[in-house]
Parts: structure tokens; sequence; C-alpha cells
């Protein structure tokens, strides 16, 4: 299988192709007056679970609220979120030492 990740970056915005044997597989744009884009890092409030679609709503800052699906979460997401709770509860460091970080297991993206 052949893969091609072609970018056109113009003034207007930017457009990613990705074709797998010659076929777009995906497309993604953003144009360039977005305040915001997707793979931007929000700190936000859950506001609405919708467990059938495994997804959540995401209070941002913005008019509308952010979609989330539970794939779209890092598999790292355990470590981050311990790591971010350590920085900001403990005053006393004024940096943690990531090399003495212990990093939390993975989490499984199973769809259930």
């Amino acid at each position: 299988m052949t893969k091609e990740l072609i970018i056109n970056a113009a003034p207007q915005g930017v457009e990613i192709a990705l074709l797998e044997d010659k076929k777009l597989v995906e497309l993604h744009s953003e144009k360039a007056d977005a305040s915001f884009g997707v793979g931007d890092l929000y700190l936000g409030k859950v506001k609405k679970l919708i467990p059938g679609l495994n997804a959540a709503f995401i209070d941002v800052g913005f008019e509308k609220d952010a979609f989330l699906h539970y794939t779209d979460l890092s598999p790292y997401v355990r470590s981050i979120l311990k790591f971010t709770n350590e920085a900001m509860n403990d005053k006393s460091q004024p940096s943690l030492d990531f090399t003495k970080f212990k990093v939390e297991p993975e989490i499984e993206k199973r769809v259930k």
C-alpha cells in the first residue's frame, strides 16, 4: 500500500489530504481566519456526557461547546492528567522533573 500526504499551504488556509493507493482517505481543511482548529489544546469543563456515542460536549469558552469523542483522547491521557495535577498542586517546586515522573498505563481504545 502506498501512502501520500499532500499539503496545500496558502495565505487563505491549509488543506491536507491523505491518499492510500491513489484514493482519498482523509481531507482536513483549516482557514487562516479560524480562531481555533482541530488539534489545538484547550482547558475545558464537561457539560454533557453522551454515553451512547462514547462522547461528551465540552465548554472551552466559545459560543458552542466542543465535541470530544472517546477515541480522540490521547492514549496517555492518564499520565497527562497526573502530571498536570502534580504541577498545579505542588507550589514548592518551580518545575517538575519529568525524568522522575512515573508514566501511567495507556488507556485502551475500545469503543465500549
